[in-house]
């Protein structure tokens, strides 16, 4: 005999339920198959006879993720539709300019500073840009700031001169096809994986240290792909990540995610995925902790519409706003019902690129100026950093 066990806290009313069809059938039918109808479409089905007993394991809530991201998960979800965090983007890489910035204008500094590795290639020892120096993450996250991380994935430009995260046939621009993902053999594949175990290496410290990182990767894949607008002349991918459609996205993201998390044990990364309007690109519940989405010159009403899509369409996610520029203010969006978990305005590095500068006075900023930031600490809904619990 077969014993089923099945794992989902989402079945907690099954057994229940199952009894009621099987034992309230009409004397001319016989139960014979349990179908399981599973979140990707497909259907398991098992014999009864052949069943002894199914049991329901109650798994915790992110049980898949270290003690740390545990915490800064439930942290979030506690929080949610009563608290937003704040954040920044690092100024082009790696530095904590843009916080600083906020800091020096408004003496508080934003909960959450995010990082990328968009210069991975050109990354060394001392050099303009080292991400092995633990200094930057180190001295965010010993203040119980929350370190963040996405990656802007350059590949070499189509004349073999520069590198660039671009699609296109022209010099500048880069063909490289994710397709390549489905062929562990091809040449593809290996860079890949080579340049996804880089990163993983700059990441094992945080791990080690026990931070746990909100990790955004493959970000914006859809692009202008749009459900609504099929076959027209701007319906493209902005990087290559994307540029094969839904299927190679996906399975980028998972092979990805097994690498760095089952193969590299990186169990402290917090999961971002960057929607767009269709569900074909949604890597799997398994995959993801957090549905996120970009605003740029977006109107109440544009926010509302993402916000709702959201709600109906993850609704055991939580949900942010991962990059923005030139939106309302956050007592608005907070006041119309928008309760994203956290919020991060994308960074303007002739503003931040160089502290010592005369710009970095200014109060000025392409996306995020000093007003905004004093209308969002003045509502009690905002969590700044030194309001945060230790997570580690």
């Amino acid at each position: 005999m077969k014993r089923l066990v099945i794992f989902s806290h989402a079945l907690q009313a099954f057994l229940g339920g199952l009894a009621m069809v099987l034992f309230s059938q009409p004397v001319q039918s016989q139960v014979q198959n349990l179908v399981i109808h599973k979140n990707d479409g497909t259907q398991v089905r098992y014999n009864i006879a052949q069943v002894d007993s199914i049991t329901i394991e109650n798994i915790p809530r992110w049980a898949n993720r270290s003690e740390e991201a545990r915490r800064l998960l439930t942290y979030l979800a506690d929080n949610e539709g009563e608290k937003i965090l704040s954040g920044v983007h690092a100024s082009v890489n790696y530095n904590t300019n843009e916080a600083d910035w906020v800091y020096k204008h408004t003496g508080k500094y934003p909960a959450i500073n995010c990082i990328d590795f968009i210069h991975d290639i050109y990354s060394s020892s001392g050099g303009w840009v080292d991400y092995s120096n633990a200094s930057v993450w180190k001295n965010w996250t010993n203040k119980r700031g929350i370190l963040a991380a996405m990656w802007h994935w350059n590949m070499p430009t189509n004349d073999g001169k520069d590198y660039t995260c671009t699609p296109g046939t022209a010099d500048g621009e880069t063909s490289f096809s994710p397709s390549a993902i489905f062929d562990p053999t091809s040449e593809g594949y290996k860079t890949m994986i080579q340049r996804i175990d880089q990163v993983a290496t700059w990441m094992k410290p945080m791990a080690a240290a026990r931070v746990p990182i909100l990790w955004r990767p493959l970000h914006e894949a859809q692009g202008n792909w749009s459900e609504q607008y099929p076959g027209v002349s701007w319906h493209k991918a902005w990087f290559w990540w994307g540029i094969d459609g839904p299927e190679a996205f996906v399975e980028l993201w998972r092979v990805m995610y097994d690498r760095l998390v089952n193969y590299h044990g990186l169990t402290n990364l917090i999961w971002v995925y960057n929607s767009g309007d269709s569900m074909k690109w949604y890597p799997g519940d398994e995959y993801v902790d957090v549905v996120a989405f970009d605003f740029y010159n977006s109107s109440l009403s544009d926010m509302r519409k993402w916000y709702n899509f959201f709600k109906k369409n993850f609704p055991d996610k939580l949900y942010a706003i991962s990059e923005f520029g030139n939106i309302p203010k956050v007592s608005e969006y907070w006041a119309d019902g928008q309760h994203w978990s956290f919020m991060v305005p994308w960074w303007d590095n002739a503003r931040t690129g160089d502290p010592k500068s005369e710009a970095f006075n200014s109060t000025d900023h392409n996306n995020a100026n000093i007003d905004y930031w004093q209308d969002a600490l003045n509502q009690d809904c905002i969590i700044t950093r030194d309001e945060l619990p230790n997570f580690r």
